[in-house]
């Protein structure tokens, strides 16, 4: 049962701050941080932080001098014609951020869960919902928020601390490299996103304060200061996992860039697999909150400055009018672009001085045709929404889609033909298949968009990506920096088709993978997924995505290495590495020189060493490592870049010793340790062989050395800043390897 007195607890109070905060913040904060202050993006959210908490501190304390609802405090003392223009400019300022929110909000919506649906059903039912929730009153939203609450944070920051597993430390360093005048607008810019504290002038009445020993401003300050912190911390976690996966430029991709990340970050035990379905869908429950305060406080307002009896009448024209300005043709970079402009030079100065100005001026006339206004604003509402109401596009049911399993690209001359691999879904069920040609569709064309559209012209059903498990490319196409550029920019913008999807190279074309679906068990695309994640845990190696291919394109001194497969019988093999630069295949190396590679990346597990092989004789010994770990210590030497590079770590002997422990331990240890110093001796000599051959001859960052300097010497990335190439040339290098065997 409510009470339905419209009065809240401090503890409510407190929840919808974090909820209104952090409903749009979580979206556009890292993009945002990284614009102005790069990757001391983080001082800037802290700053933004600090300028909030002063921020509300002043607010707080014109609240405490009000002893009354703001807008009859203005009335009182301003007069109805100051106050009518002072709550018109609120009722602009709250109308342009639900427009925003809305805008926004149905975008990401549409991109990202409902694909075939209309923008404009999403946002009218997420407008209808919303003023729903406001008609119940200040006391209903505060209790729906109080349920929500541990049901909509709670996961989300324990996904966000789950995901700086995969943030990349050489994205977000070197530190303070930024000019402070940047931070600062960057500040300022973040403080942009807690301009709805000032709501807080017409939220304090309504907060009920039990008799403690302090007075009720210092209570609500000190729960607003418990939300900043909250709201504060969620954002800087935002932004390192954002920037820590996709870099700065990949943040600054997109508007809401934190929703790419969502598809990258990996969940333990791989349960779920599209939980960025389930994490965007706790996202809504926030939406809808903020929508519903924009509503309630719009209707408030108008309620006061119109004299209307009761603000729910209000309600109908408001979400007509927001819906009207929501639909507006205009590209959503464009609406971003305008609001920040307005809100930066109007809506915060407004915030800071009209409150101000109130506490300041005397009573003036009072505006006598308020019914008038109202009257004029609701028609011109009805009249300027009805243009915008026209036909829906129809949905696509389940049954009328074509679900891809995987995908395989080759370039032919200047086609691309594309191979969409359907899962057998009638073997699946137990049933029989007539017909497992229809299990593979191929189409060609200039580009991809040419390629969907005759899809469309010649089948009934919709391609739907959202279970796709592989992509595989084809020699030609990944050697030419221009095709593949035009392939990742397609994945990069459609989001159905997730980042996490793994990636493969073809020995030559594509279609020779491709064409083994019939041949293995669940299809090729199941097929690939399996093998990829044994062999993944065999050497503990993380997996490649057509993410990491999208990162490396928009990174400018970052190397992939991606699994080269080769067609044997009905399976395939993995006979190496492909090494991708921006765009484009530079090097490609073999199954051997990718045991070495990956020893030297970290990845040792499982790998075998064959000790004496260079003749292609059986192996005298053969090591199993168990666990491998390196590190890099740069330093300066007259002038030159140099680094100590060391592996380390345990293995076992899997041939060449026989346990003559118990009779003869003495003898047994000097033989594991004769093996051991042979083992360490080839592995040396691999790994600086390789270092030689592909760094220094082919000036390509192997293993990313570059970046690590961004951690490690910070002076050493400052002077090759954009100069990676030159960093490869001038770098001099001693490697080092300490495998201890039993």
């Amino acid at each position: 049962m409510f009470s339905d007195n419209e009065k809240i607890s401090l503890r409510q109070f407190k929840r919808i701050i974090v909820f209104d905060l952090f409903s749009i913040s979580g979206l556009i904060i890292p993009r945002i941080a990284v614009e102005f202050a790069g990757r001391d993006g983080f001082s800037a959210i802290i700053l933004g932080t600090i300028i909030a908490l002063i921020y509300a501190a002043i607010i707080i304390l014109i609240t405490k001098k009000l002893n009354e609802n703001f807008m009859d405090y203005s009335v009182h003392n301003a007069g109805r014609f100051i106050t009518f223009i002072i709550g018109t400019l609120y009722i602009i300022k709250l109308f342009a951020c639900c427009v925003f929110a809305a805008r926004l909000f149905g975008e990401v919506i549409n991109e990202t869960l409902l694909v075939d649906t209309d923008p404009r059903i999403i946002i009218i039912l997420l407008l209808l919902i919303s003023a729903y929730a406001a008609s119940k009153g200040f006391e209903v939203r505060a209790r729906i928020v109080e349920v929500l609450y541990f049901i909509v944070i709670v996961p989300l920051l324990i996904f966000l601390i789950l995901g700086l597993r995969d943030a990349d430390i050489s994205n977000l360093m070197p530190i303070f490299t930024e000019r402070p005048l940047d931070i600062v607008k960057g500040g300022y810019a973040v403080f942009l996103t807690f301009s709805l504290l000032e709501l807080i002038l017409f939220t304090a009445p309504f907060i009920e304060v039990n008799k403690t020993n302090v007075s009720k401003e210092r209570s609500i300050f000190s729960y607003v200061v418990q939300a900043l912190i909250i709201g504060g911390i969620m954002d800087l976690l935002l932004f390192v996992i954002t920037v820590g996966i996709l870099g700065m430029e990949g943040t600054k991709e997109k508007i809401w860039s934190t929703f790419s990340i969502i598809q990258l970050i990996k969940l333990p035990g791989g349960v779920i697999q599209r939980h960025d379905a389930l994490i965007i869908s706790l996202w809504m429950f926030s939406i809808f909150t903020i929508i519903s305060g924009f509503i309630y406080y719009i209707s408030y307002i108008s309620k006061k400055i119109f004299h209307v009896s009761t603000q729910n009448y209000l309600i109908i024209p408001i979400i007509l009018l927001v819906f009207g300005a929501s639909v507006i043709p205009m590209d959503v970079e464009k609406n971003y672009e305008y609001f920040g402009k307005y809100m930066m030079f109007i809506g915060i100065p407004q915030s800071i001085l009209l409150p101000l100005f109130i506490l300041l001026i005397g009573k003036l006339r009072k505006i006598s045709n308020a019914k008038a206004v109202a009257r004029s604003v609701l028609i011109l509402a009805t009249l300027f929404t009805t243009l915008s109401l026209t036909g829906c596009g129809d949905m696509t049911e389940i049954e009328d889609r074509n679900f891809v399993q995987a995908m395989g690209i080759d370039l032919e001359g200047e086609e691309i033909k594309v191979y969409y691999v359907m899962p057998d879904l009638e073997a699946i069920t137990g049933q029989s298949t007539k017909d497992s040609e229809k299990l593979l569709i191929e189409l060609k064309g200039k580009d991809f968009f040419e390629i969907e559209e005759k899809y469309q012209l010649q089948s009934s059903k919709r391609l739907d990506f959202r279970h796709i498990k592989a992509i595989v490319l084809g020699k030609d196409m990944a050697v030419n920096s221009k095709e593949l550029d035009k392939l990742l920019f397609y994945i990069e913008n459609k989001y159905e088709l997730a980042r996490n999807t793994l990636v493969f190279l073809g020995e030559t074309d594509a279609k020779e993978i491709i064409s083994l679906n019939s041949s293995v068990s669940g299809g090729i695309g199941q097929y690939l997924e399996r093998l990829y994640r044994i062999n993944l845990i065999n050497i503990g190696k993380k997996e490649v995505s057509i993410g990491d291919l999208i990162y490396g394109k928009n990174s400018d001194n970052l190397i992939i290495k991606v699994p080269i497969l080769k067609p044997h019988e009905k399976s395939v093999e993995n006979i190496g590495l492909a090494v991708f630069n921006k765009s484009k295949l530079v090097h490609e190396l073999s199954e051997k020189e990718s045991d070495y590679i990956n020893i030297a990346s970290g990845y040792g597990k499982n790998i075998r060493i064959y000790i004496n092989d260079e003749e292609e004789k059986e192996p005298e010994y053969v090591v199993r490592i168990i666990n491998v770990s390196r590190s890099a210590e740069f330093f300066w030497d007259n002038g030159i870049p140099k680094m100590t590079f060391k592996v380390s770590g345990s293995g076992l002997v899997e041939k060449g010793i026989k346990d003559t422990a118990n009779n003869y331990p003495a003898a047994n240890d000097k033989h594991i340790h004769e093996i051991q110093n042979l083992c360490n001796k080839q592995i040396t000599e691999k790994i600086t062989k390789l270092f030689d051959n592909i760094m220094k001859e082919k000036n390509i960052d192997i293993i990313n050395l570059y970046r690590m300097t961004s951690h490690k010497n910070k002076n050493i990335w400052l002077e090759y800043e954009e100069k990676t190439e030159q960093f490869i040339q001038d770098l001099e290098y001693t490697v080092e390897a300490d495998i201890k065997l039993k």
